[in-house]
């Protein structure tokens, strides 16, 4: 167990889609304050416009704990904590959209729980959030639709198979689905709200690299995604939301005011 007497805390900041005006005013000020910035996702890297020109900002390899290898104190990302938390220095670490929806952040977290490690994380907009704000789409409508059910959905298993099939009896009752990398798996999903009796005529948004300059937008319907052989002809990564209420109220990407910080990053 690591001693933290008189050292800083180690912050894990939610960066959000992209855009980094729509970083939270803390996570902007957590950047700018940090003395090393350690990331391991290049969707991070608009955000870093914020950081000190002293900061020590590190790329750091992609831990393989994602392919089943399980998260330990000897992978890279948990060693670069690890060591620079020891230096003294104020730790940031970023992650995309919000680190504790599907950002592998709970398994990093149990590590530093166990090597006594002290850190705050800071949330930040996820892709889902910032497709409805972008179109201005309900997701959710008071007495109507009360629930709204996130869904990680780029591996087949049986627990998204269960998952979606519990999902598809919810939508009888008004509630909106939101699918994360799903793309891969149209057939499979479809095949299950068809099973389960999803009507045809539900609206489907899919946005594409949302809160990004690439940012597009298809309105369609279920039956119509299965008509078009699941080509929505947009890039991943795709957010589907889903449900008897979601439409676009608002013009396309194109009349909104883009991040100037945002446009420098694409140049």
């Amino acid at each position: 167990m690591i001693e933290n007497k008189q050292k800083n805390t180690v912050l894990i900041v939610g960066t959000g889609p992209g855009d980094p005006e729509l970083l939270t005013v803390k996570a902007a000020s957590a950047i700018r304050n940090a003395e090393v910035i350690l990331y391991d996702c290049k969707t991070v890297e608009p955000a870093l416009r914020v950081a000190s020109e002293t900061a020590n900002v590190i790329a750091v390899e992609r831990s393989q704990y994602e392919n089943g290898e399980g998260c330990r104190e000897e992978t890279p990302m948990i060693r670069s904590i690890r060591d620079h938390y020891l230096g003294g220095q104020k730790v940031v670490r970023l992650k995309a959209g919000d680190p504790t929806l599907f950002g592998g952040e709970v398994d990093e977290c149990d590590v530093l729980d166990q090597i006594g490690i002290p850190y705050v994380i800071l949330p930040g907009v996820s892709a889902g959030a910032a497709a409805a704000s972008a179109y201005a789409m309900p997701i959710s409508r008071k007495f109507e639709c009360d629930a709204v059910v996130n869904i990680i959905a780029n591996e087949v298993t049986d627990d998204l198979e269960h998952h979606l099939r519990n999902g598809a009896k919810m939508f009888g009752h008004g509630a909106t689905m939101v699918l994360y990398m799903a793309t891969a798996n149209l057939p499979f999903i479809l095949g299950i709200f068809t099973e389960e009796g999803v009507p045809d005529d539900t609206p489907v948004v899919a946005v594409s690299k949302a809160g990004w300059p690439e940012e597009a937008m298809v309105e369609t319907t279920l039956g119509a995604m299965g008509a078009e052989r699941f080509s929505l002809g947009i890039n991943d990564p795709v957010v589907f939301t889903i449900g008897r209420y979601v439409r676009v109220r608002r013009s396309p990407f194109e009349s909104r005011n883009r991040s100037a910080i945002f446009l420098k990053c694409a140049e």
